[in-house]
């Protein structure tokens, strides 16, 4: 677990994304959003589920939306009602 950065969805299935590469899985965001810790996994966009000890800053980026910015560098949207949820549990 402690290898995955993020997980996307794409279309019907959810592309898992590691340090060694990405693996698709026939099984939906809302599976592996109720599998995984809460407390290291958080969805933050109806198509991303972040490992927060992934996130090195969140930048603004447009009306009430933010980026995610990982320590691979990869940039993941932020939802409106994703924020919040990513603040709480950053503790910020």
């Amino acid at each position: 677990m402690q290898d995955i950065h993020y997980l996307e969805a794409a279309d019907d299935y959810v592309k898992i994304i590691t340090g060694e590469g990405s693996f698709l899985k026939n099984k939906t965001m809302t599976f592996f959003e109720k599998m995984l810790d809460p407390q290291q996994f958080i969805r933050v966009h109806r198509s991303y589920i972040l490992n927060i000890a992934q996130i090195t800053r969140i930048d603004p980026y447009e009306k009430e939306s933010y980026l995610a910015i990982l320590r691979d560098g990869s940039k993941i949207m932020v939802s409106k009602t994703g924020y919040p949820k990513l603040k709480e549990v950053l503790g910020l």
